[in-house]
């Protein structure tokens, strides 16, 4: 077995503590030669852990198949002097779906017994899947959303791909082996096969402690933020605007890897500039007059004179020549004041322009002060 270990510089803004104790934390991934324990190969695992104020990157690979057990014991071994402070935690990349369960039934099968047990499993994949609307990513492979870390990868292979190169490193050993005039470039070439998994393997885990900072969407998601405040500021007039806009601002729990910012009518939510855990929402006001709907049209009264609706209890007190019967787009009352638009119906009562456009709701000093109304329409915002 080759065993290599390096101290790995990767500047990471995430606040770990949110996961556990650096100490307690192994980052991790596996390289095989297929989907399924038994009939395929264990032939790699890297790690990355936290020693002496720094990441340490490891990584354990089969020179040949029978090394398949050392490799994983090494694994264990390392995973187990984790656990002076408490279980281990162990981060990967779906993990949980491939890495964990290939390597409890490869341990199975060596009469390891559960590798894991008393460990916490932390797949950062499983938690950032439902961000990928968020995260504006065209899928959730890991390449891909290293970039929005900053990340550029030196390797150009993929798992699929590297299981040839394997295979070419151990035609190659068993030629070297055998003995051949064509050594020295057989040689080689089996080291640039070794370099190419290996490089892999180390930047997928290298890079890991980075790719954390995906976890600050997931957070974002699930509400996991402060409300901070809301207030109006005055901005330059622009053709139909009214030089007013709502300014709400939100402390994240940790920073996004990247600056955030969506745009819909009315509306924007960023999260840039100095203070990396500051989210901000702005919205429009709307300074004039906008109706508000009766949903029960069949128990109103219209009153064309006065352009506005009233229960047929009232009705009845008004001269007949003076109303008619309200339908759907007649049954409102109208309402003067500065209103913002929302994307779902948070603040109530509701507003519009006319029975199906846009929808506002009316700006008030309570609305201003209830931060749990304003998390929830900056998740309808995102």
């Amino acid at each position: 077995m080759i065993k290599t270990e390096q101290k790995i510089t990767t500047e990471s803004a995430f606040d770990f503590s949110l996961v556990g104790p650096k100490e307690r934390i192994v980052f991790f991934d596996i390289e095989t030669t297929g989907l399924k324990a038994g009939s395929s190969q264990l032939y790699l695992i890297g790690t990355a852990t936290f020693e002496d104020g720094g990441w340490v990157l490891r990584q354990f690979f089969a020179e040949t198949p029978g090394e398949e057990m050392v490799v994983l014991r090494s694994f264990k071994d390392l995973v187990n002097s984790r656990a002076s402070a408490g279980r281990p935690i162990l981060v990967s990349y779906n993990g949980d779906t491939f890495d964990i369960p290939y390597l409890k039934s490869v341990g199975t099968q060596y009469g390891l017994g559960d590798i894991f047990q008393n460990t916490i499993s932390f797949d950062l994949y499983r938690f950032i899947k439902p961000c990928k609307e968020i995260m504006g990513t065209p899928n959730m492979r890991l390449k891909t959303v290293e970039k929005l870390c900053g990340i550029c990868r030196e390797d150009t292979y993929d798992g699929g791909e590297l299981i040839y190169v394997y295979e070419e490193f151990l035609r190659l050993k068993n030629i070297l082996k055998g003995g051949c005039e064509d050594n020295e470039l057989n040689d080689e070439l089996k080291e640039n096969c070794l370099k190419c998994l290996l490089l892999h393997n180390a930047e997928d885990v290298a890079d890991m402690p980075k790719v954390m900072e995906l976890y600050g969407y997931r957070l974002l998601k699930d509400g996991d933020f402060d409300f901070l405040s809301a207030e109006v500021i005055e901005v330059p007039k622009v053709k139909g605007k009214s030089g007013l806009v709502l300014d709400v601002k939100f402390k994240l729990r940790t920073s996004l890897p990247k600056e955030l910012y969506k745009e819909r009518p009315g509306m924007t939510v960023s999260a840039s500039g100095e203070d990396p855990l500051l989210l901000e929402l702005c919205l429009d006001i709307y300074c004039g007059e906008l109706r508000y709907y009766f949903v029960d049209y069949k128990n109103y009264y219209y009153l064309p004179a006065e352009d506005r609706a009233v229960h047929k209890s009232l009705a009845s007190f008004v001269p007949a020549d003076h109303r008619v019967k309200a339908t759907a787009a007649t049954c409102y009352t109208r309402k003067e004041g500065r209103f913002f638009q929302e994307p779902a119906p948070v603040f109530v009562p509701v507003f519009h322009e006319t029975k199906d456009g846009t929808r506002y709701a009316e700006l008030t000093e309570e609305a201003l002060a209830d931060g749990e109304k304003w998390k929830e329409l900056l998740l309808a915002a995102l």
